[in-house]
């Protein structure tokens, strides 16, 4: 039989923590668990808007509003996730056969999962800045949009960036904007 007196014995080599350390690490986990509650509640809520603004606060509350999509300005209450871009293509074939893609109409560009949208959406914002490869992502569209309809003989690729209002201007009925940012046409004939 395993004898564990022995075990038992020996000495743990770190030094222990008491009692009143944990309680005083337990108090600084929930106060820093109840400020960042307090601190999403305001952003949900819309409580910091008014000085968000005004102060060396701005910059460091802007960066985390960014990091929590609360750069929407709907915040908790909106309507649908906001997307910042809109991508349509539209195919011409040979028939006179017209076949649109649409982003905001569930196009996906023929992405299976989750992470590879996400990747998608940050691509298209990062390509919203850069009019080099706006053109290199609408050639490389093209030329699968031809691989895919063989017939094709014109293809239109726009791009449009989604500007919502702010959640008082919604309330006052207010409409999305739809800006077109970039766009060009491939003709094969």
């Amino acid at each position: 039989m395993l004898c564990l007196t022995t075990f038992l014995r020996r000495r743990w080599p770190y030094p222990r923590i008491s009692l009143l350390e944990m309680a005083v690490v337990k108090r600084a986990i929930y106060g820093l668990t109840f400020i960042h509650l307090m601190v999403i509640a305001l952003t949900i809520f819309h409580g910091v808007d008014g000085w968000i603004y005004k102060g060396w606060w701005e910059k460091p509350i802007a960066f985390y509003n960014s990091l929590n999509y609360a750069v929407w300005q709907y915040g908790f209450f909106a309507p649908d996730v906001g997307s910042s871009s809109e991508v349509e293509i539209t195919v011409y074939s040979d028939g006179g056969q017209v076949t649109r893609y649409n982003t905001l109409d569930g196009f996906r560009f023929f992405m299976s999962n989750l992470e590879s949208a996400n990747r998608f959406y940050g691509f298209k914002v990062s390509m919203m800045t850069d009019e080099t490869f706006q053109d290199l992502s609408a050639r490389s569209v093209a030329t699968r949009m031809l691989n895919i309809h063989q017939d094709a003989w014109r293809i239109d690729y726009t791009m449009r960036g989604i500007r919502y209002p702010t959640m008082g201007e919604y309330v006052k009925g207010a409409p999305i904007q739809r800006v077109e940012a970039y766009n060009t046409t491939f003709v094969l004939r």
